[in-house]
This record gives structure tokens, sequence and C-alpha cells, in this order.
């Protein structure tokens, strides 16, 4: 009698011989340090696109760029894997020595721009200027005056 092998077990012994081989390296701080720079930029169009957007009373589209800044706040500490330093990068190392507060401020953010969200999308100019008036102080801030290194001074 000839060993026969059914089709479910072929399939699932190739899937994890596939998984197996395609499992992804782990990035290297220069690839994490530029992934978070380029979720951080799109961080920085979407509150400059709320902010001229707020101006002209277009909620719709600042409801939009809040959702990507709530999504993306939710990524941020996976952005910060320690020892993702490298001189290209902005970050702190109090970032890993105060990871809870780290974690804590970026919830922040992801709460904060939710809210904005929905109020913006739910057409609240007043609500949503109320929101937008503290966001960079409270959301940004919160993160970038103890975790950041400050950008060089203009003249």
């Amino acid at each position: 009698m000839r060993p026969s092998i059914s089709l479910g077990a072929l399939v699932a012994v190739t899937t994890l011989l596939v998984a197996v081989l395609t499992t992804a390296q782990p990035k290297s701080p220069a690839e994490v340090v530029e992934e978070r720079q380029q979720v951080m930029k799109q961080n920085g169009d979407a509150w400059k696109n709320i902010q001229d957007n707020a101006k002209t009373g277009n909620w719709a589209v600042v409801a939009a760029n809040a959702e990507i800044i709530s999504k993306n706040a939710a990524k941020i500490p996976s952005l910060f894997p320690e020892g993702s330093l490298t001189d290209k990068s902005k970050a702190k190392p109090e970032i890993w020595q105060k990871w809870p507060e780290f974690e804590s401020t970026a919830k922040k953010m992801e709460t904060e721009a939710a809210r904005l969200q929905s109020t913006a999308a739910a057409g609240n100019g007043q609500g949503s200027q109320d929101i937008i008036k503290d966001f960079g102080r409270n959301a940004c801030g919160a993160c970038h005056t103890p975790f950041r290194v400050p950008p060089p001074r203009q003249g």
C-alpha cells in the first residue's frame, strides 16, 4: 500500500514553507527611521491640510486628514523599536527611558485626532475649531517637546 498525501496536507505544507521562506527580515535602524519619517511627513501634510481647510470651513477634508493622523498615531509606538537611532533620526533616547509616557502621548494624539475627525465629519465647525486651536500643542507638541530633537532655529 502506497502512502498517500491528501491535497489538504499538501496545501498546508506548501503554505507553511512559503511563509517560512518569505518571512521578512527585521528592518535595519535606517529603514525604521525612514519609515517613521514618512509617517511623520504624512502627519505634517495632513495637519497643514487641516489648518488650510478649517479656514474655509471644508469640514469633510478636515475630517479625512484627521483620520489619517489618528491612524498614523496608532502606529507610532511600533515605529520606535529600541535601537532605532541613526544620524538622520531626531528621536531622543528619552523615548525608551520613558516608554509608558511616550506611548501615552501617541495615544493622546490618536484620541484627539479621532475626536477632530468625528467633530469635523459632523460638520461642527466651532467644535472642530476648538480642537484645532490646541491640537498642535496637546497632540503633536506633547510628544515632540520631550521626545524629539528640536529642528535648528531659523535665521
